[in-house]
């Protein structure tokens, strides 16, 4: 019997299918590990998020609330008497917006554009006039600002709290 094995020879498969049949295994197999660590199952939790991406009315009549007490919030700050606005010191301001908030006011969004604040943490100096005080009051949640003498203590704080965001 032993010498019937010996005699017969195995059937012939070339290379390039062996190649073939290798890759195709190793593919089959990471595919496999990929389903299970779920790489490729991300599809199907795409669709479960974008079900999740839908909105609510609640959450449209929240948007619309805060975005109509921000406004009544700027008209209620615009309206202070005069001798609440400090007095500036210097015909220089250096402006720096603290606070992006997605569902702020277009009124306000518009005031911070008009300013050159488009991004948190952007600054800008400025001619310190009548009409520019008046901005800064009403966007004064979103923005701080100081003169000559407050620069360096403005600036190493608004340092500390970028500082304080990216630990």
């Amino acid at each position: 019997m032993m010498a019937e094995e010996e005699g017969q020879s195995l059937p012939y498969v070339s290379e390039i299918v062996l190649k073939k049949r290798k890759i195709r295994d190793e593919l089959a197999i990471t595919r496999r590990t990929q389903l299970e660590l779920g790489k490729y199952g991300a599809k199907k939790s795409k669709k479960q998020s974008d079900v999740s991406d839908i909105k609510r009315p609640e959450q449209f009549i929240k948007e619309f609330r805060d975005k109509e007490l921000d406004l009544i919030r700027t008209k209620q700050r615009a309206k202070r008497p005069k001798s609440m606005i400090p007095t500036i010191k210097s015909k220089l301001l250096f402006i720096i917006r603290i606070q992006g908030k997605n569902d702020m006011h277009p009124k306000t969004r518009k005031i911070l554009y008009n300013l050159r604040l488009r991004k948190v943490f952007s600054g800008v100096f400025v001619k310190a006039t009548e009409g520019v005080i008046d901005m800064l009051q009403k966007v004064e949640p979103y923005v701080t600002y100081g003169y000559e003498n407050s620069l360096r203590f403005l600036i190493f704080s608004c340092e500390c709290k970028i500082l304080n965001l990216l630990i």
